[in-house]
Order: structure tokens, then sequence, then C-alpha cells
């Protein structure tokens, strides 16, 4: 019965795919007046958050059967694949855009690490408060936390990663404003990679446990693998179900930019809007995933999840779009806007690993995420 409840959505889906691919439906919205585009996004959207849903559902039983970091690189690597396609896609077929790459970064960069992963914060907080007000014995070293060596390592590498592809540009000489020659841009491809390998290596190899919540670690060191390979739900089921209805929000997602940017100029919106909302469509399975960990008592799962895609976005991103620029002859700006850099370094400040979350820091990444969207949208 829940095999046919999964390929029903992914049916659904993959209708839905089809009827704007090859009836006109799409052709016909874009050409249509902001009412019917807005019903139309409406009735997508809630399409996307159905598979999203069940994305985030295959993605969790694939952390179940294999155990972390497994399950959450899975969603990980199939995210970002997506998205690596979407903006080559685009920068090769669109028109030119030098700051496409960078905005699209910066938005997945703050709609996950301030967004939700403040979300996800205050979620734990009010947990904890919860388990203090109904165990008196408990105190406030009970309190949740995350694996500080899992939270220290990607920290060290998002800031570092980050700080370089979308701030030093803005201080090289050797360039434009915002860019980097080719020999500079060539090194950062390597190291980028380079960095990102290095990172999966030791998260899959002698630093697993850095990234397992306290559970998980006393179930591997006891020597039961974390997880165990749940013959109910077979992981290569899982996996494809997730890879296929991944596939489909994506593509519908890329539909849906079409009539959200049509939408935003019909209604006079900022143009901002419109990169915005579809960076959010893309993270929807992975937010969804993120909170129904946190909701569990899981957080360095969720972080593994938030954490891990930024800086896939971050490495990867930034060595793919460089090629695509110096084969088709596009300009690549990568340096932000000096407002955009200061809540860059407010969200890095912010995110240092603490070993008890205690609230506040979610707050202030809230705080943090509705003054960005404020900025770019006023």
């Amino acid at each position: 019965m829940e095999i046919r409840n999964e390929l029903s959505t992914l049916a659904l889906g993959g209708g839905v795919l089809a009827l704007l691919s090859f009836s006109g439906v799409l052709d016909w919205l874009l050409a249509s007046e902001a009412g019917l585009i807005i019903a139309g996004l409406l009735i997508l959207g809630a399409v996307v958050v159905l598979l999203s849903q069940q994305v985030a559902n295959q993605a969790e039983l694939l952390a179940e059967a294999l155990g972390e970091p497994y399950g959450t690189l899975v969603l990980t690597g199939s995210v970002i694949v997506i998205e690596l396609a979407l903006i080559g896609s685009t920068m090769i077929t669109g028109e030119q855009n030098p700051t496409l790459a960078r905005d699209s970064m910066f938005s997945v960069l703050m709609i996950a690490l301030t967004g939700i992963t403040g979300l996800c914060m205050a979620i734990t907080s009010r947990q904890s408060r919860q388990k203090l007000e109904s165990d008196a014995a408990m105190s406030e070293e009970d309190l949740s936390g995350p694996n500080m060596a899992g939270s220290m390592v990607f920290y060290n590498l998002i800031s570092t990663m980050s700080v370089l592809v979308l701030i030093i540009p803005n201080f090289s000489t050797d360039s434009p404003e915002g860019e980097f020659s080719l020999p500079i841009e060539a090194v950062l491809s390597v190291v980028a990679v380079g960095v990102y390998v290095i990172f999966l290596i030791n998260q899959m190899g002698p630093y697993r446990c850095f990234f397992m919540d306290a559970q998980e670690r006393a179930s591997l060191n006891s020597g039961n693998t974390p997880g165990g390979l749940n013959r109910k739900h077979r992981p290569w089921r899982a996996g494809g179900l997730l890879v296929a209805s991944l596939g489909v929000v994506v593509l519908i997602a890329e539909s849906m930019g079409q009539l959200i940017e049509r939408g935003v100029n019909e209604l006079q919106l900022p143009g901002a809007l419109a990169g915005i909302l579809v960076a959010m469509l893309i993270l929807i399975p992975e937010a969804l995933n993120a909170i129904q960990a946190t909701r569990r008592g899981q957080l360095q799962r969720a972080l593994n999840t938030l954490f891990g895609s930024v800086l896939a976005t971050i490495s990867l991103t930034v060595p793919a779009v460089l090629i695509i620029g110096q084969i088709i002859g596009s300009e690549v700006v990568l340096g932000l806007e000096p407002a955009s850099m200061v809540l860059l370094a407010l969200t890095l400040f912010l995110l240092r690993p603490h070993p008890k979350v205690l609230g506040s820091e979610g707050l202030m990444l809230l705080v943090v995420f509705l003054f960005w969207l404020m900025l770019d949208l006023v």
C-alpha cells in the first residue's frame, strides 16, 4: 500500500511535468493575466510540496538504512547535481547574466544558513525547554546541542570557502571588479574541488563519528551499525524514489521559475523576488528533511543536510560556472555587493559552533534572514 502511494505521488508529478512540457499549458499561462498565473503557481506549488515531502521521507529512510552521513549525502548530491544543471543550462541558453551564479549561490546560502538553520535551532531550543520543565532533575548540561567536532569542520570549511569565493573577488587588483583573472580562477577551482573531496573522504571514513548524533555514536561504539539495513525499506528503492521525485520537483520548479518571473513583471514586484522564490523551491526537500530530523531530536542530522548542501554549492558550483564562462566567453562576477558582504559576515559570526543550543542563535539567524529578504526585495 505504501509503495502504491509513493508511486502515485511520483506519477502525479510526472503527469504535471508532461502537461507543462508537451501540452502548451505553460505557454498559455505565460500569456495569461496575473490572476491565472498566480492560480497556476498555487497548484504547481502544492504538487511541489507533495513531491518534496516524499523526497524528505525517502531521504530519511536512506539515513536510517545506511547510517550517517551516507543518508544525507544522497540528498545533498541529488540536489547539487540538479542545481548545477539548472545554472549551467541558464548560462548557456539564457541571456547573459554575469551575476547569475553569485546570486544563486548567495540565495541558497542565506536560505539554508539563516532561514532553515535558524528555524531548526529554534525548534531544538523549544524542545530543550520542554524537557527542563517536565524533568526537574535535568540541568543546563542536558540541553541539546550539535556534535562539536563535526560542526567545527563544517564551520571552518564554509566560512573559508564563502569568503574566498564571495568576498575576496571584490579586492582583486588583477581583474575587473568582482572577478578573478584566469590563473586565480584555475587555482580557486582546484582548491574548491580538492577541499570538498578531502572533506567527503574524511566524512565517510576516519572522521565519520564527527557527523553523528550522540545516540548514533553510542551504537557505533557498541559495535552496532547505526540504522542497519532495513529490509522493509530497501535502500535501492528509497534511493530510486528520492532521485526520481527530486528530478521531477526541480524540473517543475524550472517551469515555475518562468511563471514566477512573468508574475513578478505583471505585478511590478522587485525582480530579485523571482530568484529567491526559485531557490526556495529547490531547497524545499532539504528544508523538510532537516525540520523532520530536528523535531525527532536529531539536530546533527539536520545540520549535515543544510551545511553539507551549502558546502557542496560553494565548492562545486564555482568551478562549474567558471569553466562554462570560459567556454562560452561569458563574464562571471563572484563578488557580493557591500550590504551582502556584511550580512554574510554576520551570518558566519552567528553560526560559530556552540556546545548547547540556547535559542538566541536561531532567533538572530531568523532576524538576519528577514533583513536579507527585505534588502533584496525593497
